[in-house]
């Protein structure tokens, strides 16, 4: 793989990205959109990561260098390691900086640094958005001891964030919301123009006149756990409205079902399997391969978002001060998607969803709407018109952007 051949006059950026927790995800993207610019990229990452976002570094040789943690070695003896890989970056890129702020702050790097920003009170603002504090008062007061004052966290992390020169959040809603609480100077913010999604090839399976027959199929995304998404509503919705719809219904939970707090929800889901309802999961990591196999039988996705989620110790707002995962996996696979109400998707992909209250009624409505009538149908062509996210386009901003930066 190389980049696009009209654009091999332009001055190539070495891109130093640092990913030292997970989000294989999104370097998985990060990658599957700038090689079609003319970047030169190095991963610096732990094998976990590196292993899940499926890259070879024999079939992309000429533009990705990958350089890996040692099992028993430090993440300061890491990024020690890394600083000749650091000297030589036009731009570094954090794509994700969750812990090691000691490290982070300490390591050797010279280049303009972006950091791209998952959870915008914890990172920004944590002393205003503690969770449930009154509730939550002793453990709080247990984490400001011991990581806070005793650890240092925010001194480290504001020496690291004083280092950085450019912030970059996921979407236009989050960056809009930094701004008006001027949490970042706003010449340090730059414009979402790199989402971490893009628009993926449609990836439709060819079942000509027996698409009309077959089970009408759909996904919930993520972790099975009940912390950031509602699987019960989903159940209670599918339990009210099966005997309404005129095809049987498959549901696939696309993430891992494994852990003990999936019980109860495969337990529900399993009393409703009937010749109306089929349940498909997995109890293990599901890979990248296997995620597409699967997500190309899907019809649409449901996203029953909790809104009000926390991380670690700190209140987050998803859509707010930060994204689901939902705006990617519909710009990926190009799949509609109900949505639950309070998430904004904004806009062009308002046009491939349709809301639902955090209710029962109003999402079994949805589905009898959406099944019976094939909205879900309707709603495909829409992805034609969203060309400002095909991954060529987005590279084609980003390079702009970062030759801006760089120059």
């Amino acid at each position: 793989m190389s980049a696009d051949t009209a654009m091999v006059a332009e001055r190539p950026i070495h891109l130093v990205v640092v990913e030292l927790h997970h989000h294989s995800e999104l370097i998985r993207n990060l990658a599957q959109v700038v090689v079609h610019a003319p970047f030169t990229l190095s991963l610096v990452t732990i094998p976990d990561v590196f292993e899940k976002t499926g890259l070879s570094i024999a079939d992309n040789e000429e533009w990705l260098s990958v350089y890996l943690k040692c099992q028993d070695e430090s993440v300061a003896g890491f990024l020690e390691r890394s600083a000749p890989v650091f000297a030589s970056a036009d731009l570094m890129y954090f794509n994700t900086a969750r812990h090691f702020w000691k490290e982070l702050a300490d390591s050797r790097f010279s280049a303009p640094a972006i950091l791209r920003v998952h959870n915008v009170h914890c990172d920004l603002a944590p002393a205003s958005h503690f969770n449930r504090p009154v509730v939550n008062a002793l453990s709080i007061l247990s984490h400001l001891i011991r990581k806070v004052w005793i650890g240092g966290e925010w001194r480290d992390k504001k020496r690291f964030l004083n280092r950085i020169n450019y912030f970059m959040f996921p979407n236009q809603a989050i960056t809009d919301y930094v701004l008006a609480n001027s949490w970042v100077e706003e010449e340090r913010i730059l414009s979402p123009v790199l989402p971490f999604g893009f628009l993926g090839e449609s990836g439709e399976l060819d079942d000509g006149a027996e698409q009309v027959s077959r089970p009408v199929t759909i996904a919930v995304t993520g972790k099975v756990t009940n912390s950031k998404k509602d699987f019960r509503l989903v159940y209670l919705a599918l339990k009210r409205c099966l005997d309404r719809l005129d095809l049987p219904v498959r549901l696939i939970l696309l993430g891992n079902a494994g852990g003990k707090q999936a019980a109860p929800i495969l337990a529900d889901f399993r009393s409703l399997e009937s010749d109306k309802f089929i349940l498909e999961y997995s109890t293990d990591y599901v890979p990248a391969e296997e995620f597409e196999e699967k997500v190309q039988r899907v019809d649409f996705l449901v996203a029953p978002i909790k809104v009000d989620t926390h991380f670690r110790k700190y209140h987050e707002v998803y859509g707010k001060s930060k994204m689901s995962g939902i705006e990617n996996d519909i710009l990926l696979h190009r799949k509609p998607s109900l949505v639950i109400s309070g998430y904004d998707v904004g806009s062009p992909l308002d046009r491939v969803v349709e809301y639902f209250e955090p209710d029962a009624d109003s999402l079994a409505e949805s589905l009898v709407r959406w099944i019976n009538g094939r909205v879900f149908e309707q709603r495909k062509s829409e992805f034609l018109s969203m060309d400002a996210y095909r991954p060529e386009v987005i590279a084609e901003r980003f390079y702009q952007l970062c030759k801006t930066i760089t120059e």
